[in-house]
């Protein structure tokens, strides 16, 4: 069992629902991105497959759940186009590999695992389609089935009518168990019919208790940059000297001199970085300068400011309060520009000028 931190009480909740015979057959559970909300939806379908129907993570049941191999599993989540199916079979090879590696796993890790350059995660038409013939089947078991979806905000909208209908008419012995990380991308109708869970958000001390054994500079490091987005923080602790620090330390400096020599260099490198790796490089870049700017107001514990070449007392002198508005303005621009698939480099351009200003505090 993945250990519970900020949510032990809503398992219980979720187990109590379920002894008492009023757990609803759809239940939509609210996480923050890297929270919770995957830990606890394995966790409720190991309860609801358990032999001993009480989740106790040691029978047959619970033990094929734990490895993802339950028959009476059906797992949902997004891929990207190129598979020869064009549904999670796939990738599910992978995707279990990586979820049990890392129970809190993001988006953007599972994006980096199976996707080139700029393809984009889905639940396609297809997948809803291989959903409804599996569970026309009877339970290999003969008992309950569960449905687990991640993330059914990335659903195509043609299929995402077929997933209400799923809801809709539910089928007997049939749990459909929804994690999602934003709830305004799912139809209304959706929401209305499922029984939504809301997991709190982790808190520094989770989050830095589930690296006991790291040095204080290792965990300084993953919880500046990653905090409270555990399934990041362990993704970037394989390899620290890949995350993003060396990049964004580099563009913050070139933004900073405001050399338009520089500046041009700096963005066409950026440039040539996928289109998930870019935007979590801006928003990596807007938690650190907002990092620094309460280190400028508040005075943060200077234990924890050394991050390799990112020096948060550096950076805090950069981000001052007149500047702090136009930052944060800048940076969700262009966040939402390389969504929208605008011109990258116009984009980073224009943000690189609005940052130099910024921390000029013109």
């Amino acid at each position: 069992m993945v250990v519970a931190y900020k949510n032990i009480f809503l398992l219980e909740q979720l187990k109590h629902a379920f002894k008492a015979g009023k757990l609803h057959h759809a239940n939509l559970i609210l996480s923050g991105i890297g929270g919770e909300g995957l830990p606890l939806a394995i966790e409720l379908s190991k309860l609801l497959l358990c032999d001993k129907e009480t989740g106790c993570g040691s029978c047959s049941g619970c033990t094929r759940v734990s490895k993802l191999e339950h028959p009476d599993l059906n797992l949902t989540f997004p891929i990207v186009s190129g598979g020869s199916s064009g549904t999670s079979d796939d990738y599910i090879s992978d995707f279990r590999k990586q979820l049990i590696e890392n129970p809190f796993l993001d988006p953007s890790t599972w994006q980096r695992e199976i996707a080139s350059k700029n393809q984009q995660l889905q639940i396609p038409v297809k997948e809803i389609q291989r959903i409804q013939r599996n569970l026309s089947l009877t339970a290999a078991e003969g008992k309950n089935r569960v449905l687990l979806i991640w993330m059914p905000e990335s659903i195509k909208t043609g299929a995402s009518n077929k997933l209400l209908k799923l809801i809709e008419e539910p089928l007997d012995n049939t749990y459909i168990i929804l994690v999602s990380y934003n709830k305004k991308k799912l139809l209304s109708t959706i929401l209305s019919r499922c029984a939504p869970w809301h997991c709190k958000p982790l808190g520094v001390d989770d989050f830095l208790s589930y690296f006991p054994n790291e040095t204080q500079e290792t965990k300084a490091i993953l919880s500046m940059l990653f905090a409270p987005n555990l399934g990041a923080a362990i993704a970037a602790n394989n390899n620290l000297n890949n995350n993003q620090t060396a990049v964004f330390a580099n563009w913050m400096r070139t933004c900073y001199k405001g050399s338009p020599i520089e500046i041009t260099a700096v963005v066409n490198e950026l440039a040539s970085l996928s289109k998930e790796g870019l935007k979590n490089l801006v928003s990596t870049s807007l938690h650190l300068l907002e990092k620094g700017f309460y280190h400028n107001v508040q005075g943060t514990n200077t234990s924890s400011t050394e991050l390799g070449v990112v020096n948060l007392k550096k950076l805090s002198s950069a981000v001052i309060p007149s500047g702090s508005y136009l930052i944060a303005r800048a940076l969700d621009s262009c966040l939402r520009d390389i969504e929208r698939n605008i011109h990258v480099k116009t984009s980073l351009s224009v943000t690189s000028y609005q940052l130099n200003r910024a921390f000029k505090g013109l």
